[in-house]
């Protein structure tokens, strides 16, 4: 999946993982945990429908899609 954050336009590849946070976004080759309430900072650009489901079961309901979201494929 990708995200972009909103502050500054940069896209950022992103995985759910076990743990808390289950959000892990990577800016090279540094990764770091995206919590909850920080998924307002950030927008959904493109997931499988299944990272979808599991943002939603991992109480990332704040994190909304982008305008130009696309549903990929897994």
């Amino acid at each position: 999946m990708t995200l972009r954050c909103l502050v500054d336009g940069l896209l950022l590849p992103a995985a759910l993982a076990e743990g808390t946070p289950s959000l892990v976004a990577f800016d090279g080759d540094e990764a770091f945990g995206v919590e909850a309430v920080e998924a307002l900072l950030y927008e959904l650009v493109s997931a499988t429908p299944e990272e979808v489901i599991g943002l939603e079961a991992a109480s990332y309901r704040l994190l909304r899609r982008a305008a130009d979201f696309r549903c990929i494929s897994a």
